[in-house]
Parts: structure tokens; sequence; C-alpha cells
């Protein structure tokens, strides 16, 4: 890895999801509408930023192993810590991150496994990018404290969520395979 690809935009607007954790919990903290707003907001620039990254790099040919890996880690790392920030300070199931938590750390093991065994990274599937955006909507409920929106996105996303890990795992399974076969 060369160590100037950190500071590519695209990998900077990854790391950035880390770095809005801080505020969104100072905001979820507040326990206030307008706190619950502005957590909204960061949340919002959060996947705008995860929307951004991929398509600057691309954009900039700037695309890097660094930002492959760093961009899902980003996104795990966010989507784990501010759910533990629902459980805590909304009413988010825990067992709903360990589902979460579950999927996620299969996904980013089989994928770094598959990264060194293949040298290439799997790209994500359109049923992941659906789920992330229901579960990053559902996050957004939580924060706003929308009762019924609550339960049918929560058990949307129970759907969902093992829907995805099976796509990915077929992908993953297809992908060993073939190196296999080579």
């Amino acid at each position: 890895m060369n160590f100037r690809e950190i500071f590519y935009i695209s990998n900077l607007l990854s790391l950035s999801r880390v770095v809005l954790i801080l505020p969104i919990y100072y905001f979820l903290k507040m326990d206030t509408m307008t706190g619950s707003y502005w957590a909204v907001f960061l949340m919002l620039l959060v996947a705008l930023t995860d929307t951004l990254d991929g398509r600057l790099a691309r954009k900039l040919n700037q695309q890097s192993d660094f930002g492959r890996v760093v961009d899902p880690v980003a996104d795990k790392v966010a989507i784990a810590v501010i759910a533990l920030m629902l459980i805590s300070l909304r009413d988010l199931p825990i067992w709903f991150l360990a589902l979460v938590l579950t999927r996620d750390i299969a996904i980013l093991v089989l994928g770094l496994f598959v990264i060194s065994k293949q040298k290439i990274v799997i790209e994500s599937q359109t049923i992941g990018k659906v789920t992330a955006f229901m579960l990053g909507t559902l996050m957004i409920i939580y924060t706003l404290d929308l009762p019924i929106l609550k339960e049918i996105l929560l058990w949307t996303n129970v759907v969902l969520i093992p829907a995805s890990s099976i796509v990915y795992f077929g992908k993953f399974k297809s992908l060993v395979g073939a190196a296999k076969q080579n």
C-alpha cells in the first residue's frame, strides 16, 4: 500500500464516517428533538459519504487497496457503534445488533479471505445496498422515535439481513470454487 492512498479524497470520506460517530453520540445523548434532528443530519452525512467515496475514487482514478478495505470496515464500524448508541439511548433491541454483527463480521472475514486468496474485492451486491439503505433508515426512525415505523422497519431488516447474507455467501462460494479449479 502506498501511504499517500490514505489521503485520497475518497478514503478520507470513508474515514470521516468513523469520525462522525462522536458528534452523533453527543446529539443522541441530548435526548431532545433538536439533538435528534442533528443526529439524523449527521447520519445522512454518513450515508452521503458512503455514496460518494466509491464514485469519487473511480472518477478521480484514485481506486486503491486501502480504499477497498477501509470503505466496508468504516461502514461496519459506523453501523455497529450507532446501533450500540440506539440500544443504550433509545430502545433498539440488542438481539438486532447481534444479527447485524453476525452478518457483517462473517461477510468481512470471508471477504478478507477471498482477497487473500484471489486478490480481488467483491463488489457490493444490490441486495446489500438495499439492506444498508433500510438499516440506515431504521436507525433514523429509531433516532426520531417513530413507533409504528420502528416495528415495520425492524422486521423488514430482519428479513433483508439473512437474505443478503445468503447472496454474499453464494458469491464467496463461487469465487472460492473458481479459485480451486484454477
